[in-house]
């Protein structure tokens, strides 16, 4: 698929070049869960859409080979990323991925459809 990123790294690139300085200050200075939170049906929306993240880009083949498997997710790791990224704090993909795995396992689900 083209222009989509294949990388958190590219995430960032592509965010930077679709946003206004204006619009990139105010996420930066947002608090993290408001960002995921705020921006889930909106910005979140629009990444899973256009980004692929609901199947067919290396993009979700990105996030699939870390163990996330839903688009939900996939962006709020985007958005969480791009945040801490901005305000140059570590991006503890380990632990956000952690986080969401966590979550679906005590849901009782493996993947989508899939129960443990």
């Amino acid at each position: 698929m083209k222009d989509i990123p294949i990388n958190l790294e590219e995430c960032f690139i592509a965010l930077s070049k679709m946003s206004s300085k204006e619009d990139i200050e105010k996420f930066k200075n947002k608090s993290e869960d408001g960002v995921t939170a705020q921006l889930h049906h909106s910005v979140g929306m629009g990444l899973r859409n256009k980004w692929g993240l609901w199947g067919g880009s290396q993009l979700k083949t990105f996030f699939e080979e870390l163990g996330l498997w839903h688009a939900d997710d996939m962006s709020s790791v985007i958005l969480t990323s791009y945040h801490r990224h901005l305000n140059k704090i570590d991006l503890n993909l380990d632990k956000q991925v952690e986080h969401y795995k966590s979550y679906w396992k005590k849901m009782g689900i493996a993947r989508i459809g899939k129960k443990l």
